[in-house]
């Protein structure tokens, strides 16, 4: 990506010499290049976004295939406590949210 920046302030300066110079057929060619450069860094930022949300919904599935496993393993008793723990942790942490307010 900072080889492509790097191009992007390139295409710029020598766009901004070209207008000086007067040059306009140039200026315009290089700013149609900039244009093309900057939808080639879009849409690679775009695969990339998608490659990781992709990683994560699939880290995600095998998160939540791993925890129904554990489930199934744990004693009978061992998922209701644990739940008073949470809806204890979750009413401390709202009247400290209310308390702040």
């Amino acid at each position: 990506m900072g080889q492509l920046a790097d191009h992007a302030r390139k295409l710029q300066s020598e766009a901004k010499s070209a207008i000086a110079q007067g040059d306009y057929a140039r200026a315009s060619a290089l700013i149609g290049d900039a244009e093309l450069l900057a939808e080639d860094v879009n849409a690679l930022v775009d695969d990339i976004e998608d490659r990781q949300t992709d990683s994560l919904l699939e880290l995600a599935a095998n998160d939540a295939a791993g925890s129904a496993r554990a489930r199934r393993r744990r004693s009978r008793f061992g998922g209701p406590v644990r739940r008073v723990g949470m809806a204890l942790g979750t009413g401390l942490v709202m009247s400290f949210a209310l308390v702040e307010c």
